[in-house]
């Protein structure tokens, strides 16, 4: 009977043992927000510097409309320093009783991609896949996300989303989204006027 007794003391040590090995460290939170801590472009880089001057140009694409998504043709850069970035900024505005912008930054780097990708997405149709529904997706590093995919007998769609938390949805048809290419490619040419 005192082996036995020994051998569940030092068993429920043992056990006692293994199970505060187990116990994770204190937690590190994460800001209040759930944006990421780092900017992922250029363009973020810039726009959150604090205790200095940066200044922004812009021209904003209004020779082709397609309802609730702006592009501006973006160039920041802070005086006296080497610190410069190009690109676009894409701004989607949902309509409802609350109406929510959002805003997603493409840097220089990443424009051509993306029209490439707006191409491939375009062509994308039920014969991608043996299934019955598809979707395709292509995101950038500024979380502007387009997915094409099947809508039930009205053909195919694509939706453009920006943000993380609260995220900004815009729903287009192939057609409107040939014309968001084009201010894609506007916006591109009036960046490639700076250089």
């Amino acid at each position: 009977m005192k082996r036995l007794k020994l051998f569940l003391l030092i068993s429920s040590f043992s056990l006692a043992a293994t199970v505060s090995a187990q116990t994770p460290g204190p937690q590190f939170w994460r800001r209040a927000t759930c944006e990421p801590y780092e900017p992922r472009t250029k363009l973020e880089s810039l726009d959150q510097r604090y205790s200095t001057i940066i200044i922004k140009g812009f021209t904003r694409i209004n020779t082709i409309e397609v309802r609730g998504i702006r592009v501006d043709a973006v160039e920041m850069h802070e005086p006296g320093q080497n610190s410069t970035a190009k690109g676009l900024v894409i701004a989607l505005r949902e309509g409802g009783d609350r109406p929510n912008d959002n805003r997603a930054f493409v840097d220089y780097d990443e424009i051509d991609p993306l029209l490439g990708a707006i191409d491939s997405l375009s062509r994308i149709d039920e014969t991608s896949t043996k299934l019955t529904g598809f979707e395709a997706r292509y995101q950038t590093r500024g979380d502007l996300e387009l997915v094409t995919f099947r809508q039930t007998n009205r053909g195919t769609a694509v939706t453009l989303t920006t943000g993380i938390c609260e995220k900004a949805v815009t729903t287009m048809s192939l057609d409107e989204f040939g014309k968001f290419k084009a201010m894609l490619r506007e916006a591109k040419a009036r960046v490639d006027e700076l250089r």
